[in-house]
């Protein structure tokens, strides 16, 4: 019985510890953003630049292009801060390939 009560305890502390991390990651989304874009970061389609409904095919040719344009690794000339902005850019377009792939699987 004391070793059921402690893995209850256990189980509540990790619960509360899962609880204030999303708490702290919903207060810190709330700051201002670094970067300012010209689409919307949290619509994947908007990041990649495509409509909603676009074929797997589409949706790939999106992201080899955005990819081939904002990769930090194409960005040879650029300064250290134009190569900050790229990464986080390429970070939301594989973020944003990513969710509208698993959304596809999960349709099918």
């Amino acid at each position: 019985q004391f070793e059921q009560q402690q893995q209850q305890q256990g189980y509540h502390q990790q619960q509360q510890r899962q609880q204030q991390q999303r708490s702290s990651s919903s207060r810190h989304s709330k700051e201002k953003p670094k970067y300012r874009w010209d689409f919307d970061p949290n619509d994947p389609y908007s990041v990649l630049g495509i409509r909603r409904g676009a074929n797997e095919k589409e949706v790939s040719a999106a992201f080899r292009r955005e990819m081939l344009k904002y990769h930090p690794d194409t960005q040879t000339n650029a300064s250290d801060a134009e190569k900050e902005r790229a990464t986080e850019r390429s970070k939301l377009i594989t973020g944003a390939y990513r969710k509208i792939k698993t959304e596809m699987k999960k349709r099918t």
